[in-house]
């Protein structure tokens, strides 16, 4: 299989996590990219990338005909409805795809603990399993797990910073330790993967560009930014709590809570470095320092 993937097929390439997907494929020059989009979306793409538009509803038929002499489908969609994921796996064995890279990208599902703190990322964990059958047919995975999305989470706030406020929200001690990788990180480490079909076939790669606290995160902010920040204290339990509340509802601002919950509860068990170890050394990847991390988000 060494050398042979090369033309790519990506859906959801317009979202936080296929732009850089995309744009680390283009970077590194010798793949074919495709843009599977929805014939209702308004999303644009680099001239480069040949589009194709289905019906919104990803028919069978029409994933085949797209998938046909495509090596790889990398499924970016909302890892929520598992039929909907099934059946694109299915339509990439029926034309021949040789590898599929499903919707992972964060916590390592393959740990029934972080299952257990985040019950929703069971969709994954289901799309992956069923992944699993489709290997007599030929067609071979990759799940690709890198924690917290750092630059993103800093970003949006998602990792409990305001940029615009200068204002953190420390989760229990603040000395909980966390796995986190850059987009641009995440888009070199798919290049890879292709890069290195044999080593990474129907397995999970783990990669980070750090692993840090949220206390040594503020540290780092405040000395990229000049300014003391102010900090507000919050309990993983009430996250979770509230989180899991708002979700049973059908509140998905509950997911936000529940992520963040589990990401700063100190166990031990899903810090995936420790339990699975980490593939930067077999994909080329390199970890750096948080401040310089940190100084790339601030000053951009």
């Amino acid at each position: 299989m060494s050398g042979t993937l090369k033309n790519v097929v990506v859906i959801g390439a317009s979202g936080n996590v296929g732009k850089p997907i995309v744009a680390a494929l283009l970077k590194a020059g010798g793949f074919t990219v495709t843009a599977l989009s929805r014939k209702s979306s308004s999303a644009t793409f680099p001239g480069e990338v040949k589009v194709h538009k289905i019906d919104d509803n990803y028919p069978s038929d029409q994933l085949i005909a797209v998938f046909k002499g495509q090596d790889v489908v990398i499924d970016l969609l909302p890892p929520i409805d598992v039929n909907q994921h099934n059946s694109i796996a299915d339509a990439a064995a029926e034309a021949g795809v040789k590898r599929f890279i499903p919707s992972e990208f964060g916590s390592d599902t393959s740990n029934p603990k972080v299952l257990a703190l985040i019950p929703l990322f069971s969709a994954k964990d289901d799309i992956t399993g069923y992944l699993k059958t489709k290997e007599s047919s030929g067609l071979t995975w990759t799940a690709i797990i890198n924690g917290a999305f750092f630059d993103w989470g800093l970003q949006t706030g998602f990792l409990g910073f305001d940029l615009k406020s200068n204002t953190a929200t420390i989760y229990d001690s603040g000395d909980a330790q966390v796995n986190a990788t850059t987009l641009s990180v995440v888009g070199q480490s798919v290049v890879s993967v292709l890069q290195h079909p044999a080593e990474t076939a129907n397995r999970y790669v783990y990669i980070q560009s750090t692993k840090t606290t949220q206390n040594e995160i503020l540290a780092a902010l405040e000395k990229s930014t000049g300014s003391k920040w102010t900090v507000n204290k919050r309990s993983c339990a009430d996250a979770s709590k509230t989180g899991g509340e708002k979700f049973s509802k059908g509140d998905m601002s509950g997911v936000v809570d529940l992520i963040t919950g589990a990401l700063y509860s100190g166990e031990p068990q899903t810090l995936y470095d420790e339990t699975r170890g980490l593939d930067n050394d077999l994909l080329g990847l390199k970890q750096a320092p948080l401040g310089e991390l940190v100084d790339k988000v601030v000053k951009g």
